[in-house]
């Protein structure tokens, strides 16, 4: 597996978010250096993959809706940057086994475990899929949180608006954190907890209207 195309996305886009929306990014040091480690974001835009692929010191795996790859372009664009096809209606066990293997490899795994776009741009909850996987893969889980990217691009909204990016980085959170017989729901909850944390610690970069 080749990783031109990603590493150059990942430069021009993250040039772009400095120079467009002044991306700021805090925590970066909680993503491991080395070994196997799952993203949990919020998602309240369009801008929130690219924005976290281009934050993120490491690469990403990302999971992308399974209707995306109709597109001609859009599903070139997603199999260059090697993202894993997900049926989100559904159970996808294809999908789940694909991120499995990919943690196995090594590799970091990014999801927004809400459940699809907070299209109110409010922060929602964490759903216990995020744990599922960090506890088959025995991987810690990062939480991040996304400032901004609402403001950015809205629901609905057809251009960008001027609006300052800013992504945090949270502490790991350990699977192993989460005991019997509740150790799912205890991962997921833990991941809303520390995003409401880092939302706390992000009021004082409040986005440029």
């Amino acid at each position: 597996m080749t990783f031109w195309f990603y590493d150059l996305v990942k430069f021009v886009l993250r040039l772009f978010f400095r120079l467009g929306f002044g991306l700021e990014v805090v925590g970066g040091e909680h993503v491991p250096r080395h070994g196997p480690f799952l993203v949990a974001s919020n998602h309240v835009s369009y801008l929130d993959p690219p924005l976290v692929g281009a934050a993120c010191p490491r690469r990403l795996r990302f999971m992308a809706r399974k209707d995306l790859y109709d597109h001609r372009w859009l599903g070139a664009f997603l199999r260059g940057v090697h993202a894993i096809p997900l049926k989100r209606a559904e159970a996808d066990l294809p999908a789940f086994r694909a991120a499995l293997a990919a943690l196995r490899s090594g590799s970091g795994v990014a999801i927004f475990p809400e459940g699809g776009r907070q299209l109110s741009g409010e922060l929602g909850t964490a759903r216990r899929g995020v744990g599922l996987l960090a506890d088959a893969a025995r991987v810690p889980v990062i939480p991040v949180f996304v400032q901004g990217s609402f403001q950015a691009l809205p629901t609905g909204a057809r251009r960008l608006h001027r609006a300052k990016i800013r992504i945090a980085f949270g502490e790991a959170i350990p699977y192993t954190n989460a005991p019997a017989p509740r150790r799912h729901e205890r991962v997921a909850e833990a991941v809303t907890g520390a995003w409401r944390r880092l939302a706390h610690e992000a009021k004082g970069s409040r986005p440029i209207p």
